[in-house]
């Protein structure tokens, strides 16, 4: 596997004491349905780990050593990756179990069990729940301190230290977990003052500033890119899907060649959060810039998909590479929207279509959203459309 994988740094990965693992692991995860490019980079990831923490060749290892290993890159995609070796260790029979539970998380394995007990909680939401619990613990006690050893100073300070690092949904759920466990913790009687107590944090839909783009800035980004290659055609039909009928990053990557109708000029969209399909009519000017790309990518590629990747492992492009090439086009067009992300050009469609007197419900429709409130968050506020209907002050207010 290691041989399809790596065709130009092959010997980085034979050379290792670990390649033997990291061949069978490569195996495995392929085996899993996982494309090459991710299988490529979990493989890539558990070489810099074993390396790094000199773990042992073909041999067991604790659990405790390999979570202390990958404890040392904190960055998201190794996640993914531990979870990914876990299991291959497990199916061989060589992870060995971990140690004693430290005192500081002995009652945070009951509320687990007891969540999964009563509630029956999913075991996606057991495993975030762990985590975040884990890290709230390991950051206010020390291996040897119980949990009653918790004060509101030290709650404060956990708070005010990971508020600004986490993201605002994992901050918000994070807060929540904690407070069921301190909860759980006073009924039990570990806690003697009611810690659980305090505000939760709010968040506000309406609280950002409008993402959307000006109409010039996103035409301005369209005539910018370069199409006299395969790619800058590829890019372009792209961006210009995007813009024109406010498509999602996974809704792009997603498209096939067959959800063209070139006689009817529509385009059959399956909308991943609505989990539905939309049939959208294409403009002639649409079909054209589709036509070029598929002319010219038909000898590049022989997929099913309509926008693939240019270079290997060839397949179909991910939401986050078509994110990406919008990120790369924003750079080098020069225009003043570095800061922006794809989700920019949605906006924009949203905007537009308020602008020109488009009703919220056939907005919502048209971008896949179950609920005007989801639509609401798009539109913000047009400061051209509250000019429009404000009143005219009185030069004299009589008495």
């Amino acid at each position: 596997m290691l041989k399809q994988l790596y065709s130009r740094s092959l010997s980085r990965y034979t050379s290792s004491p670990h390649a033997a693992d990291l061949d069978a692991f490569a195996t495995m995860v392929a085996a899993r349905g996982v494309d090459n490019r991710r299988t490529e980079r979990h493989t890539r990831r558990l070489l810099w780990v074993l390396e790094a923490a000199a773990l042992p060749p073909n041999g067991i290892i604790g659990a405790d050593e390999l979570r202390s290993a990958f404890a040392a890159w904190p960055h998201k995609g190794y996640v993914g990756t531990y979870r990914l070796y876990c299991r291959y260790l497990q199916e061989r029979g060589r992870l060995a179990a971990p140690g004693p539970c430290q005192s500081r998380f002995t009652l945070k394995e009951q509320h687990l069990r007891r969540l999964v007990e009563l509630r029956g909680i999913a075991p996606a939401t057991v495993t975030y729940d762990n985590w975040a619990l884990t890290d709230f613990l390991s950051r206010v006690l020390k291996p040897h301190q119980e949990p009653s050893s918790i004060t509101r100073q030290s709650l404060d300070a956990f708070f005010r230290q990971r508020g600004p690092q986490l993201a605002r949904r994992t901050f918000g759920h994070t807060v929540h977990v904690v407070r069921r466990y301190l909860r759980y913790a006073f009924d039990t009687g570990v806690l003697s003052e009611p810690l659980h107590e305090f505000a939760l944090p709010q968040a506000f839909r309406f609280e950002q500033p409008p993402r959307a783009l000006p109409a010039h800035q996103v035409q301005a980004l369209l005539a910018s890119i370069d199409r006299s290659t395969n790619i800058g055609v590829r890019d372009h039909a792209i961006l210009h899907l995007m813009a024109g009928y406010g498509l999602r990053p996974g809704e792009v990557a997603a498209l096939k060649r067959s959800s063209i109708d070139w006689q009817a000029h529509a385009l059959r969209v399956e909308q991943s959060k609505t989990r539905s399909v939309l049939l959208i009519p294409l403009a002639p000017n649409t079909v054209d810039v589709l036509r070029h790309h598929v002319e010219r990518w038909a000898a590049a590629s022989s997929g099913a998909e309509l926008f693939g990747l240019a270079q290997p492992p060839f397949g179909p492009m991910s939401p986050c590479a078509v994110s990406a090439r919008f990120k790369v086009h924003a750079r080098r067009s020069g225009l003043p929207i570095t800061e922006a992300s794809a989700y920019a050009l949605r906006h924009s469609f949203a905007m537009r279509l308020l602008g020109v007197g488009v009703s919220m419900k056939l907005i919502g429709d048209l971008m896949g959203h179950s609920s005007l409130a989801s639509t609401s968050a798009y539109l913000r506020i047009q400061t051209d459309m509250l000019r429009e209907v404000a009143l005219d002050v009185p030069a004299e207010v009589a008495p």
